[in-house]
């Protein structure tokens, strides 16, 4: 889905979910803590909204674990989408990920759109759940320590800087080498059917979604949006 989607498409997903055209999307999604029964909160949403200003729009997402959203009240510029169906559909609207530990950043890299890690609870965290390699060490983009910081890096513009395409380059071609849109068909064909020669070969690259060629995407979850 994230290879096949044309412009035409993603404005279609935008406006189904009510998302001015020309707003810089932002999705936050955080992840599950195990070491604490409420969820984890750790933006005061309103003031990111204003401080980031009218150019932004900001789409939130909890952990499904939860069943609660992450803004319990009605904000400007700020929608909720934690009942949305498809957490894919999501990443085409949007212009940039932030997220704490979750695994959508392994996905929406491949979309080569910027990604700002928001840590405030590593030390925590690691000690409950465990991660599999120092975040800090390899982040597909900018690091924020606190929501002062993350509002640094939007109102400074590194969270779309030069710095924060090398890390997230770095991290694609460290975890994402063979996301291009053909990685299963391959498996399939060599695993399944002995055949290795006829599936696209691995390009070493993954093109952002806005400018691949292919069929029109229609955005799936049109009936489903309540």
């Amino acid at each position: 889905m994230l290879h096949r989607a044309t412009p035409a498409g993603v404005a279609a997903l935008r406006e189904l979910l009510g998302v001015p055209q020309q707003s810089t999307v932002v999705l936050y999604a955080p992840t599950y803590r195990d070491y604490s029964r409420s969820q984890h909160l750790p933006l005061d949403l309103e003031r990111l909204g204003r401080a980031l200003g009218p150019e932004f729009f900001l789409l939130t997402r909890a952990h499904f674990a939860y069943r609660a959203p992450l803004n319990r009240t009605p904000l400007p510029r700020v929608l909720d989408v934690t009942g949305y169906p498809s957490v894919e559909e999501l990443f085409l609207v949007s212009d940039a990920l932030v997220t704490d530990y979750s695994s959508l950043m392994f996905d929406f890299v491949t979309l080569d759109r910027p990604i700002v890690i928001l840590d405030d609870d590593r030390e925590a965290y690691e000690a409950a759940r465990g991660t599999y390699f120092d975040l800090r060490s390899c982040p597909p983009g900018a690091v924020a320590r606190n929501e002062d910081e993350l509002i640094d890096i939007f109102t400074t513009g590194h969270w779309r800087g030069s710095r924060s395409a090398q890390l997230r380059s770095a991290f694609r071609t460290r975890f994402c080498p063979y996301d291009d849109g053909h990685a299963a068909e391959r498996v399939v064909r060599r695993v399944f059917l002995g055949d290795s020669g006829s599936a696209p070969a691995p390009t070493g690259r993954n093109l952002p979604a806005q400018r691949v060629r292919g069929a029109e995407f229609a955005p799936a979850g049109a009936s489903r949006l309540r």
